[in-house]
């Protein structure tokens, strides 16, 4: 899927979220947006942790590729609806971003 169609996608689901669980104002749906963004990242977090051997033998015993990738997802869909609530165009600043990347560590310099 391309990342515009994706885009549209959670644009839905932030159009629906919005219905059904209204906030007071932008500032409030940004709040909410920021904190599932942390408390998403701290579920990735410990599936990682959990792949890496450094949990609870009965966290470990549990651990599926699949619950890793599901919170990996969970992760990028909460930033996605955060940027939707900021405004903010996702293909545009990650090119920025590459951009500025590749300059940084001189990526597109021919090699000797």
């Amino acid at each position: 899927m391309q990342i515009k169609a994706l885009i549209a996608k959670y644009q839905e689901i932030a159009d629906f979220l919005n219905k059904h669980w209204p906030l007071k104002d932008k500032s409030q749906r940004v709040f909410a947006r920021t904190m599932k963004v942390v408390e998403e990242l701290g579920e990735l977090s410990d599936e990682i942790l959990t792949s890496m051997n450094l949990q609870r033998n009965s966290k470990i015993a549990k651990f599926s590729r699949e619950n890793l990738e599901d919170e990996f997802a969970d992760v990028m869909g909460s930033l996605i609806l955060l940027s939707v609530e900021l405004g903010i165009d996702v293909e545009k600043v990650m090119q920025k971003k590459i951009k500025f990347t590749r300059e940084r560590f001189e990526m597109d310099k021919k090699k000797n």
